[in-house]
């Protein structure tokens, strides 16, 4: 179970969040809501521990992980709004060594690569994609630690049109039926009303009244 206690960020004295408090269980997904600039993607990058919290903490089955490299690397995922990808590195290599940095080995997943369509594509160069496809590409690296807790800001924004279907029906049949806790922000209803079974909208920073 992931919960987030009253975590609070501030930039240049200006508050960008606060306070936002949730608990996910296993097997569910929270839908992230608001219109832009209302602080989702400062919250989801803080859980991610892209940055830290002024305040409040990040706890996974009881006990805090702020800091926990071991988490991060084995039991969380992250796709960003854009991807953040090595634009010189071929697709195959740039999945490779983001496997590496996690602790893992072995072959690429097939099973990824058949979801989101990136066999044909390993010998690219990231460089020569397009942002939908450098997304897809971002969302294997994110799924391929088989993450307990998976964070995606707008992921399917951008996607290829084909693929949003396919990486909806794998989250809603595969990923929540395994236990996973999903976080999924998204600027359209008819994702968050089809996958989450709660929606937490933030305006200003701070949550809006359920």
């Amino acid at each position: 179970m992931l919960e987030v206690r009253q975590i609070c960020k501030s930039y240049r004295g200006r508050q960008a969040l606060c306070p936002v408090s949730f608990v996910l269980p296993p097997g569910q997904c929270l839908g992230l809501a608001g219109h832009n600039g209302s602080g989702k993607s400062t919250l989801l990058r803080l859980i991610a521990q892209i940055e830290k919290p002024d305040s409040g903490g990040v706890l996974y089955e009881g006990r805090s992980v702020l800091g926990d490299r071991q988490f991060l690397r084995k039991m969380l995922g992250y796709v960003p709004q854009s991807p953040e990808l090595a634009r010189e590195l071929t697709v195959r290599r740039q999945l490779k060594l983001w496997q590496a940095a996690c602790g893992l080995s072995g072959p690429l997943p097939e099973d990824l690569l058949d979801l989101l369509g990136l066999a044909p594509l390993l010998k690219a160069p990231i460089r020569t994609l397009s942002g939908g496809t450098a997304q897809r590409v971002s969302i294997a690296m994110a799924l391929s630690t088989r993450p307990r807790v998976l964070l995606m800001d707008e992921a399917a924004s951008g996607l290829d049109g084909g693929y949003v279907p396919r990486l909806l029906d794998w989250l809603e049949k595969v990923y929540l039926p395994g236990g996973g806790s999903l976080i999924w922000c998204s600027h359209h209803p008819g994702e968050l009303e089809r996958l989450c079974g709660a929606v937490l909208t933030l305006e200003n920073g701070r949550m809006a009244p359920m």
